[in-house]
């Protein structure tokens, strides 16, 4: 105890702080030697309780959260206070902002589409969207959120180890639950995970299939491999999402959620996702392949597909160098050829010029 304390102290001295953060400090250890929680390090949920038990000015709870913050960053440890959960209890406007989103998007969360193709998509990842800013997050919040930050515990998401959003967050609305709107968006992600393949999406989210047959198989654990993914993603109007996962910004993120809040969601034309639906084609003739596929065949080709993207990342740059090669080589030609004939030479100087001004050489390349 005396080493914690003697810690703190030259945690508290190095930035010279008044007596009045000396005594902060000192409230806070004795309240949580009083609730028998730990003080060093606190848990920000801790905090968030702190603040309640201690009612005070906005400057004041500032303050001691700055304090608090510092003896955990001197000591080397994670500071409590960068946390939704302590903002939003620091931040007046910040809750008000947040009930009227949640009052508004209690209104019409069982208004967005979690079936259909591409509707179904949109509509998942968007009610997850609604979900976290009704729970107080900002669209930088949670445009930044990975994969791994967002967990089940029983009714409750929990984001980040400490942002709880409870299962009452809309209200009483079955299947509209937070856990329930976020394992229909990990559904998703699973599918894509294992064949990236817009007709297995397409044909979980068809209304028309068996409840059997759309279910598919998930946990609430994400893979170590997509826990650094981003959680919310970019998805083109044929729903297509990126190879590699390119996170949704922050400005999609507040017009997205602005048009469902205002009831101007955005329309998304039911497509079919199986190639030759809705043709006749009784008259075309059976293909017999003698070729056997085993079971992990897509898993093998997406995998294969995606190390050939990151293999061709840098073609773009490598075209480009060749072109600049290829242009040196051409001026050098025309200085020999100066040597040797110089009015020969001029012409083929203004050729290389003609060329370069319109990205066409004659030992091949592509347009700049």
């Amino acid at each position: 105890m005396n080493g914690d304390r003697r810690e703190v102290g030259d945690a508290l001295d190095a930035d010279g702080p008044g007596r009045s953060d000396s005594s902060t400090w000192a409230l806070f250890r004795d309240w949580c030697v009083a609730t028998e929680q730990s003080a060093l390090p606190a848990d920000p949920s801790l905090l968030a309780r702190f603040l309640d038990a201690h009612p005070a000015g906005v400057s004041t709870q500032r303050r001691r959260v700055a304090v608090i913050d510092r003896v955990h960053r001197r000591c080397g440890l994670a500071e409590p206070g960068h946390t939704v959960t302590v903002r939003l209890a620091l931040n007046d406007r910040r809750r008000e902002k947040a009930a009227s989103v949640r009052a508004a998007a209690a209104a019409i969360i069982e208004q967005v589409p979690v079936d259909g193709w591409p509707s179904g998509l949109f509509g998942r990842r968007d009610a997850m969207i609604l979900t976290l800013l009704a729970s107080g997050m900002t669209p930088t919040e949670i445009t930044v959120m990975r994969r791994g930050d967002i967990a089940v515990d029983s009714d409750d998401l929990v984001i980040s180890g400490d942002h709880r959003i409870p299962g009452n967050l809309f209200g009483d609305r079955p299947g509209h639950r937070p856990v329930q709107i976020y394992r229909r968006w990990a559904q998703v992600q699973s599918i894509l995970d294992r064949a990236a393949t817009t007709r297995m999406v397409a044909d979980t989210l068809d209304p028309n299939r068996a409840p059997t047959a759309r279910t598919c198989q998930t946990t609430d654990s994400v893979p170590a491999a997509h826990a650094s993914e981003p959680l919310l993603v970019r998805i083109d109007r044929w729903g297509h999402t990126p190879w590699g996962p390119d996170p949704l910004t922050r400005t999609s993120a507040t017009v997205l959620a602005q048009a469902h809040l205002t009831r101007q969601p955005p329309t998304h034309r039911d497509r079919t996702a199986t190639p030759g639906a809705g043709r006749d084609t009784a008259a075309a003739p059976a293909l017999h392949d003698d070729c056997f596929l085993d079971s992990n065949y897509y898993a093998h080709g997406t995998a294969a597909r995606r190390r050939a993207h990151e293999r061709l990342s840098d073609m773009g740059s490598r075209l480009d160098e060749i072109n600049d090669r290829i242009e040196s080589l051409l001026y050098r030609l025309a200085d020999i050829e100066n040597a040797l004939d110089p009015e020969r030479a001029e012409h083929g100087v203004k050729d290389v010029r003609r060329n370069r001004a319109t990205g066409q050489f004659h030992g091949g390349g592509h347009p700049r």
